[in-house]
């Protein structure tokens, strides 16, 4: 897992002493933060860390801080956000095992191709723990012992006798008690039966998952077009492989070895040495009948920023190729379109895009 990083470590990771900032009066607002924090909020944190517009109200994040020191400003203090937020997102990681945080931070790293306001290195670490958290999310849990309900005190469960006579009002009432007694102890046998196969319920869909990942990958072949990936244009391929097998994942971060099927799954039939893809020159791979097909599976509205890869395709699709689309994408925050990346980490960012989205939409 992440290592635990302290509001005070990650100030000083940052660069600023405890005599610089005023740590002592962020611990109360800090903690108030983190009992308000959801999915938007830590999709918020993640753009304060990398320094990107927010347009969104922060007043969720600024009125503790403010409350507890009058002079401080969202404005003059980026740098003191970003390394709040840094911290927020650490706790979410490392005590809540919040695996969305850390995916939406790979996410919006982009394969390097974004700097954090503060503390690089933070990066580095929530992919390792990352990784760690993709293999606990797998793990089959241990199997659980079905116990059985102790007997109600007022029905057998004493030495006491039930009725103290044959009297019918007696006998009417212990039947009725008899009778909602019988469907509780049917409710709690129904949740020890349920809590007992959830481990091998989820065994199940992870193998179904590893099935389906290995006749993919055998197969090499894109089911959104039906056609082999060694037969597309390099950064097409890299694309949809990106995109097919997130959907082929269940757990939030998918497996393991995602990495490498992805590797793979790329260099399979191709001997050619990997080109160079520019964001702009990503959606003319498509032809636009098969831009449609992509665009069609994607839905970016909330996290075009984020998901830029993703966001390029729907602006070009939506507004036209060759060229119209790039200034409404230029306005939606995501990386300069002429930013370039080989195609195993289009592919990478494909995958970890597909996956968030997902996630959100679930």
């Amino acid at each position: 897992m992440l290592k635990d990083l302290s509001l005070p470590d990650c100030y000083g990771y940052a660069g600023l002493t405890p005599d610089a900032a005023n740590i002592s009066m962020r611990l109360e607002p800090f903690q108030a933060i983190t009992k308000e924090l959801d999915t938007d909020k830590i999709l918020d944190l993640v753009r304060f860390y990398f320094g990107l517009p927010v347009t969104a109200d922060t007043k969720w994040f600024a009125t503790p801080i403010i409350e507890a020191d009058p002079a401080f400003s969202m404005v003059t203090n980026e740098r003191e956000v970003a390394i709040i937020a840094m911290a927020l997102l650490a706790r979410e990681i490392n005590v809540e095992e919040n695996s969305e945080a850390a995916l939406a931070i790979l996410v919006a790293h982009a394969c390097g191709r974004r700097n954090p306001v503060v503390w690089p290195q933070f990066v580095g670490n929530v992919s390792a723990a990352a990784r760690d958290m993709a293999i606990d999310d797998r793990r089959a849990g241990k199997p659980k012992q079905i116990a059985a309900r102790k007997l109600s005190a007022e029905l057998g469960g004493s030495d006491e006798d039930l009725v103290t006579a044959m009297d019918p009002t007696e006998l009417s009432a212990l039947f009725k008690k008899v009778n909602v007694d019988s469907q509780e102890m049917d409710k709690f046998l129904a949740s020890q039966v349920t809590a007992a196969l959830e481990p091998i319920r989820d065994e199940i869909a992870n193998l179904r998952e590893e099935k389906d990942t290995l006749w993919w990958l055998i197969g090499g072949q894109s089911y959104l077009f039906d056609q082999s990936y060694a037969s597309m244009k390099e950064g097409q391929a890299a694309l949809l492989i990106g995109m097919e097998l997130a959907e082929l994942c269940r757990t939030t971060l998918g497996p393991h070895a995602s990495e490498f099927l992805i590797k793979k799954t790329l260099s399979e039939g191709r001997a050619d040495k990997s080109a160079k893809v520019k964001i702009y020159g990503l959606p003319k791979l498509f032809e636009k009948s098969q831009l449609e097909q992509v665009a069609s599976s994607i839905e970016v509205d909330d996290v075009r920023d984020l998901c830029f890869l993703s966001n390029a395709i729907i602006r070009a699709n939506d507004l036209g190729l060759p060229t119209a689309w790039k200034k409404k994408y230029g306005e939606d925050g995501g990386l300069p379109d002429k930013t370039s990346f080989d195609v195993e980490e289009v592919a990478l960012q494909s995958f970890r895009e597909t996956l968030l989205l997902k996630t959100l939409s679930a």
